[in-house]
């Protein structure tokens, strides 16, 4: 009787030790999985400023497999920001689409989480996307730019050709505007390079309460007055402003074109279109 109450309690023990030596491999083998859950990658933040030009516009990253995994609007600072989580994407690229287009960014990496200690730019945004250069057609998207200029005379216009959300550089040789400005006379830039064999001319006219306005003027065509065209004589800062977006298109052998010239119509033309 012992004998058979031994061999049982022995059977047992060996039962328990098989179970708890299972039991431990499987917490084993689920440690790394709960460990993962414990502790996920971090998302990676895509961010960027300097897109002033482009406020209300959408940034949108594309992952690996061309699937859209965020996005973003920029804001009235020209700023804008996405998380990527890297369960949704090893790599993804940032477009920014715009009524003129879309631009893309190089592939980035998205494992390394963290947020980036300098953002990204509209330099960044250095390729456009095949299929919408067919799309927009012979048109390229432009602003013009002003400011109070920081250390010439008193209220001396500095203005300028902002082409994709980067300003001409070098800029134009003729591009100020003194205070002694006569009233109610289109004066003209210089000949502006914008690029994809573009040649352009900036126009202004200082009305009789002292605010200017700019247009600009493209062989071939009406000269164009965007609706946002002022620098309002209130204005007592030096940062850039910048006028609505135009789509300036390629020049033509049209003669019968509006032109604004010195004092025939004055400074109350409204906005034309190409």
């Amino acid at each position: 009787m012992r004998t058979i109450l031994f061999e049982g309690a022995t059977r047992r023990w060996a039962l328990g030790v098989a179970l708890l030596a299972g039991l431990t491999a499987l917490l084993v083998s689920l440690a790394p999985f709960a460990g993962a859950q414990d502790n996920p990658l971090p998302p990676h933040w895509f961010w960027g400023t300097h897109l002033e030009s482009y406020v209300g516009d959408e940034v949108v990253a594309v992952n690996q497999d061309d699937i859209q995994v965020g996005s973003s609007t920029v804001d009235s600072e020209g700023s804008w920001t996405i998380a990527i989580s890297p369960d949704a994407a090893r790599t993804v690229t940032l477009r920014l689409i715009t009524d003129s287009g879309i631009r893309q960014t190089d592939l980035l990496d998205v494992i390394q989480g963290g947020f980036d200690a300098q953002g990204l730019s509209i330099t960044d945004f250095k390729h456009r996307v095949a299929d919408e250069i067919e799309e927009v057609g012979e048109t390229l998207a432009v602003r013009i730019i002003a400011r109070l200029h920081p250390t010439r005379a008193s209220r001396t216009l500095e203005f300028n050709l902002r082409v994709n959300g980067v300003d001409i550089d070098p800029p134009p040789r003729a591009r100020f505007l003194g205070p002694s400005l006569a009233t109610d006379r289109w004066f003209n830039s210089s000949d502006i390079d914008a690029g994809d064999g573009y040649v352009v001319r900036i126009i202004a006219c200082k009305q009789a309460d002292d605010d200017v306005i700019f247009g600009l003027r493209v062989e071939g065509y009406d000269d164009i007055i965007p609706p946002r065209r002022r620098v309002a004589s209130t204005t007592t800062h030096n940062r850039w402003l910048q006028s609505s977006e135009i789509a300036i298109p390629l020049a033509n052998d049209n003669d019968d074109v509006v032109r604004l010239g010195r004092g025939d119509i004055g400074c109350t033309a409204e906005p034309l279109a190409p």
